[in-house]
């Protein structure tokens, strides 16, 4: 599934949005991992109630107190936004340690 992602650019949801573009890097983070796609948007009312919980499930198995491979899980969000600043508003409230599509990204469709 890593696949999917080699020639694509995924951003880090930490405060520089660091960009992983090279295939040397995507590997890294998404090989021989479980790799969870959340497609979302932060005005969606089911999506507003499933956050919350994707996210404290996120924290926990990546956590090496509670996990003893906690590395082993990545997410990508890929937003349903309708704006970049919606998407960037809802990532705020999300671990830094997700994953997502740039929002001009046609693989998105």
């Amino acid at each position: 599934m890593a696949a999917l992602f080699f020639h694509k650019s995924l951003v880090v949801n930490n405060k520089d949005n660091d960009e992983l573009e090279l295939e040397r890097e995507l590997t890294q983070k998404l090989e021989n991992k479980v790799m969870l796609l959340y497609f979302g948007s932060g005005e969606c009312p089911r999506c507003q109630e499933f956050a919350p919980i994707l996210k404290d499930f996120f924290v926990k198995l990546t956590d090496e107190f509670y996990v003893e491979r906690a590395s082993q899980l990545v997410l990508i969000y890929v937003s349903l936004d309708k704006t970049e600043e919606k998407q960037n508003k809802f990532l705020k409230k999300m671990p830094r340690r997700w994953l997502f599509l740039p929002f001009q990204d046609e693989f998105k469709k």
